[in-house]
């Protein structure tokens, strides 16, 4: 190693460790600066979580520090659910460093008019809100979620999210709106979850296409319509929408116009009465399928699950009218056997006696098969459950000998069907009681005298039928 590099190697140890030093030396100064405005701050925090009137009582907020990411900053947390507050309790302008506020559980009449430039959720669901005004939240510009969840909301201005442009969750769930205004969602540029369930009347205005009715950006992940009512509904096939739920509705049939990026598809408690091949001929990516809880829904037709490609889970629990599955129903129209990468199939709570074996290949492949509550024929056509290597808690009806017994508890050779039908066996009977009565007849009319035979019997002194005289008592008649 020559002079130079050792002189070189030697500056670049000086140069870093100087630098090292420099560092050290200013850390103070920045952690002194720090303290004192989180100091200026401590007046603020005191002043809204804890007020003069309130203090020491149960109306008082719960406030506490905690260090946000990614860098570690401070961020305070206030709690003030269940605090009986009203709208003029409250001031508008909020604490330094606020990242979440939950007023659920009070009495607020109308959304307060905050002011923060660092407050990332807002809670304001069980209260007594009925209406937003025009930039109600205009002043939280930071904002990026926001529960407006179980109030009595029926108005909304057309500029009531104007001035969140980071919006990114909107809840509104659960309050009485009947309409919304046009482009009302306009200015939330980035929302990715919009809920909109427990609105019954909103059905009278969500049209055909509410992407451009309503101002909902291409960017929306997840969209709920949970009871609103709904005979049907479009969306654009083009919309990146992942997870849609339509629970509680009016549908007879699954919409037929979904966005074709859909993974997530919740239509249960709805008014299907059959599973046909139409109803799944959109949902090629969709990877959890939920029809739960119907109450008319009695079959799963022929190629009825074959648009399902991409399906890893699908649920029919408590769909206690469904009493059959097609052996074709993963069989695509042209004849062909889809395998879906299904891991979950639900049956739990239906009426679904029997499996046909043309449904093993896709039972094989399952890790989880929940028959729970189904009332099965243990018969030779269902023997090949038995097989499968996992568990499915299903349990025997009928024959009445392995009543109750888990299919994987039942013998195999119990696994038997009878060679006829249970009525033919009682016509059998029936037949033979019949024989028995006509031999029975035939004998009694055998041991009966012929018509023209007369019974001749002589009629003696002695005979019993001899002719009785009855003579009045002599002791009577004393003379």
């Amino acid at each position: 190693m020559t002079t130079k590099t050792k002189m070189t190697k030697a500056t670049k140890r000086l140069n870093f460790g100087l630098r090292w030093n420099l560092l050290l030396l200013l850390l103070p100064l920045f952690n002194g600066i720090h303290t004192e405005r989180i100091d200026a701050n401590d007046e603020e925090v005191d002043r809204f979580c804890y007020p003069a009137k309130h203090r020491n009582s149960r109306l008082s907020c719960e406030c506490s520090n905690v260090s946000a990411a990614p860098w570690g900053m401070r961020a305070l947390h206030i709690d003030c659910s269940y605090k009986d507050f009203k709208s003029e309790d409250l001031t508008e302008l909020l604490p330094l460093y606020i990242d979440t506020l939950d007023l659920s559980w009070n009495a607020l009449n109308r959304a307060p008019a905050f002011s923060s430039d660092s407050l990332r959720q807002l809670n304001l669901m069980h209260n007594n809100i009925s209406s937003i005004s025009a930039n109600n939240f205009g002043h939280l510009s930071s904002l990026r979620e926001l529960f407006l969840g179980w109030n009595s909301i029926q108005q909304l201005d057309r500029q009531a999210f104007a001035g969140l442009p980071h919006l990114m969750v909107l809840n509104l769930a659960h309050n009485n709106l009947h309409s919304l205004p046009t482009q009302i969602f306009a200015p939330l540029l980035v929302l990715a979850t919009l809920e909109l369930s427990w609105n019954r009347q909103l059905n009278h205005s969500i049209d055909q296409d509410i992407y451009s009715s309503y101002g909902i950006n291409r960017k929306l992940n997840t969209l709920h319509l949970d009871a609103c009512n709904l005979n049907d509904l479009q969306l654009p096939k083009s919309a990146p929408l992942k997870e849609l739920s339509l629970r509680r509705n009016l549908l007879q049939r699954v919409p037929r116009q979904l966005p074709i990026s859909l993974q997530r598809l919740d239509i249960s408690e709805n008014r299907l009465e059959q599973l046909q091949p139409e109803d799944t001929r959109s949902l090629a990516e969709v990877q959890q399928l939920y029809v739960e809880d119907m109450p008319l829904l009695n079959a799963i037709n022929a190629h009825a699950l074959s648009g399902l490609q991409l399906v890893e889970s699908i649920s029919f629990q408590n769909s206690r009218s469904l009493n059959y599955i097609d052996p074709d129903a993963f069989v695509t129209e042209s004849g062909n056997l889809t395998l879906p990468p299904l891991h979950s199939l639900i049956f739990r709570g239906t009426l679904v006696r029997s499996f046909n074996a043309s449904l093993s290949p896709v039972f094989g492949q399952l890790t989880e098969l929940d028959l729970n509550g189904v009332p099965l024929n243990c018969d030779c056509q269902l023997v090949w459950l038995k097989d499968l290597a996992i568990q499915t808690n299903g349990r025997c009806l009928r024959p009445a000998r392995v009543r109750g017994m888990l299919i994987s508890s039942v013998r195999r050779d119990e696994f038997s069907c009878e060679m006829w039908p249970r009525w033919v066996y009682g016509l059998i009977i029936l037949g033979l009681i019949g024989l028995c009565a006509a031999g029975v007849y035939l004998i009694v009319m055998g041991l009966r005298p012929h018509r023209g035979v007369t019974m001749r019997r002589k009629v003696g002194a002695g005979s019993p039928y001899a002719r009785v005289t009855i003579e009045p008592n002599r002791q009577e008649n004393v003379h």
